[in-house]
């Protein structure tokens, strides 16, 4: 199993990498949604990237750690 303390988890977060590509991710989502009001390409591929992006924003430490031990499981 994989252990991640938090306050691991706190400095990855924190870190200017991650930072940077929490940035890019929300920008991401930006175009997505643009994309969905304007009805190009397939709606059902932009939602599902737009919610994969939207779990990883979201992620918490704790929703991580459940992560890893449902995976485990």
């Amino acid at each position: 199993m994989i252990v991640v303390t938090e306050p691991e988890f706190k400095e990855w977060r924190q870190h200017r990498v991650t930072v940077a590509f929490i940035k890019a991710l929300f920008n991401d989502r930006e175009v997505l949604k643009e994309m969905l009001l304007a009805g190009t390409e397939d709606d059902s591929e932009i939602r599902g990237r737009a919610t994969a992006i939207q779990l990883i924003l979201t992620m918490d430490y704790e929703g991580l750690m459940e992560s890893v031990k449902e995976n485990r499981e």
